[in-house]
């Protein structure tokens, strides 16, 4: 992948792997000749070849597991991994897992070199070395935290938090297309909607360039050709490592995308719905996608770059404006073909106008929003919660 020149992390892609492959990645991460102290953070999700590659690596060299991690990671679990004694021989961090796996290993990686509570760093605290050697294995196609230097945790009120520094970033990130096989529709949907959207919201986002955009155009194009024929493929149980393989590739590029640019109003919105509601991250994601793309697109260069994208799905349209509409069409099929619900009440949320208002007015304060081109104003937001009731 040519997007893998804009990341600092070294990118790994593999159909299948086994251990003696992964104890060498490991050791050439980690740069040690010697005995090598791997601590593997993930969780209790049944994923299938998960286990029987960390039994393969066991046998080569010594392992410690640490599986406190929950949907939307919590301080004071990552807290009490990094405290277990365990932990303090740890040469190399693995993290194999979702997007909250992978963000919990960052974190431990960070604190073993600047120490410290991790809540002192969500309040503002400066991190200022470069993490323990860290290795990712993502378990999902969408979250593309592999490949970044931002993590999200909840502090023990549940609000969610973003820490991000380049020194957070994995040294190595390994694909495994074989790890998926036992994803559910349902979080396939979810996962895949996530990379649409941090590709998306990386294309209509002030800190983007040309060269971020590019890259956001042929991940979102990867994922909007791919994720429909993976779902299907998941739903009737049928062959699907290809499309595995391609959704984690695209995963992985609009994470590189994102890492660049940070995400926008759509992934601020989207956390009060986890925080409050506790909606699926991927879904939070999508249940604004098509508001907040008509949005996107009342700013002259974001038509421009979606027209070139609405290019690479209809090459025989022709017409920025009915290219643009086509595009949109085919996110809304997208949506309605993986049962998206589009409203609160599809969420099952009886909310008035006043909870909408009082609950989201958290959004102002969320720099995700003010990386949005055109600017959303809080007024506007408001209206288009509302018309979502």
């Amino acid at each position: 992948m040519i997007s893998s020149l804009l990341s600092p992390v070294h990118i790994l892609s593999f159909s299948s792997l086994q251990g003696t492959e992964l104890e060498r990645i490991l050791r050439y991460t980690a740069n040690l000749t010697g005995p090598l102290h791997v601590s593997i953070v993930t969780d209790n999700a049944p994923i299938q070849g998960k286990q029987v590659l960390i039994d393969e690596l066991a046998e080569l060299t010594p392992v410690e597991i640490f599986n406190q991690v929950q949907p939307n990671p919590r301080t004071e679990d990552i807290e009490a991994m990094f405290h277990d004694k365990r932990f303090m021989d740890t040469d190399i961090i693995l993290g194999i897992g979702g997007g909250s796996v992978l963000d919990s290993a960052k974190a431990l990686a960070m604190l073993m070199t600047n120490k410290g509570s991790l809540d002192s760093y969500l309040q503002g605290k400066p991190i200022t070395k470069g993490s323990l050697p860290l290795a990712l294995i993502p378990t999902t196609a969408g979250t593309g935290s592999e490949v970044t230097k931002v993590g999200v945790y909840s502090d023990g009120t549940g609000r969610k938090h973003t820490l991000g520094s380049p020194l957070m970033s994995a040294h190595t990130a390994i694909l495994i297309a074989s790890l998926l096989d036992t994803v559910p529709p349902g979080l396939c949907a979810a996962t895949g909607l996530d990379a649409l959207d941090h590709a998306l919201e990386s294309i209509w986002n002030k800190n983007s360039t040309t060269i971020t955009r590019e890259c956001a155009r042929e991940a979102a194009y990867k994922v909007l050709q791919t994720l429909p024929k993976l779902y299907d493929a998941t739903v009737e149980n049928q062959e699907r490592s290809a499309l595995q393989q391609e959704m984690l590739r695209a995963s992985n590029e609009a994470g590189i995308a994102f890492n660049l640019t940070g995400t926008a109003a759509g992934h601020a919105i989207s956390f009060i719905l986890s925080e409050n509601w506790h909606i699926p991250h991927g879904l939070s994601c999508a249940f604004t996608l098509l508001e907040v793309f008509d949005w996107a697109a009342r700013d002259e260069q974001n038509r421009e770059e979606l027209a070139k994208l609405g290019k690479m799905m209809h090459p025989e349209q022709v017409g920025r404006d009915a290219l643009v509409s086509a595009l949109r069409g085919d996110i809304a099929s997208l949506l309605s073909h993986l049962g998206i619900p589009r409203s609160f009440q599809d969420l099952s949320l009886d909310i008035d106008s006043e909870t909408i208002r009082r609950e989201f007015s958290r959004v102002e304060s969320d720099p995700k929003l003010h990386n949005q081109v055109p600017p959303l104003l809080m007024e506007d937001l408001y209206v288009l919660l509302e018309a979502k009731r």
